[in-house]
């Protein structure tokens, strides 16, 4: 699906390296503080991922549009290949996130204290 290598590196940056995390970065700023902090990490995970790869389907949609129906359903046929693989993972990576937090938590208390990341549960 045109991943990896020298010449897909611009289109993976804009998606992983940009898209991903504002989406991330914008979904824990807008959710954190209103629901509770492990529900404000998975949407953030979650959408991050998905988000980067409706990106991809739409740069692979300009890069090889559709010769009977253009840009949008080419767009379509892409986001409809990866929706099989990547809503699954997303979700997956979702909760993996939120578990991971919830170790660091309990385990590294003290240095996310040092850090200034060991925040009350609700609390920006």
């Amino acid at each position: 699906m045109a991943h990896g290598g020298l010449t897909t590196l611009g289109a993976n940056a804009v998606a992983m390296a940009i898209v991903g995390p504002l989406v991330a970065w914008g979904i824990w700023h807008a959710f954190k503080g209103v629901v509770p902090t492990w529900l404000a990490v998975f949407l953030a995970a979650t959408m991050a991922d998905l988000l980067t790869y409706v990106t991809t389907s739409l740069q692979l949609a300009l890069a090889y549009p559709d010769p009977a129906g253009g840009v949008v359903a080419s767009f379509i046929k892409f986001g409809a290949i990866f929706a099989i693989t990547q809503v699954p993972l997303a979700i997956s990576e979702g909760i993996l996130t939120v578990l991971i937090m919830k170790g660091l938590q309990t385990m590294s208390a003290n240095e996310l204290k040092s850090l200034g990341l060991n925040r009350q549960e609700g609390k920006p």
